[in-house]
């Protein structure tokens, strides 16, 4: 597994942690913040995308939902 890949899978994990958190404490932001990191994590994931590009394009999905 590349090492990318494996980045690409720690973010989406991350971001599902981060998304669960944010039900328990009632957080939106962190929620949200979650929600962004765990679509830019499979969009990286399926789509190869950068850091940088897998965030913004996560980032304008979640702006257009």
């Amino acid at each position: 597994m590349s090492e990318s890949t494996q980045s690409a899978k720690w973010d989406r994990i991350a971001g599902e942690l981060k998304e669960k958190w944010g039900v328990v404490a009632n957080d939106l932001s962190a929620y949200e913040r979650g929600e962004v990191q765990r679509i830019a994590g499979l969009l990286k994931e399926q789509k190869g995308l950068s850091d940088e590009d897998a965030r913004r394009e996560a980032e304008r999905i979640m702006r257009n939902s």
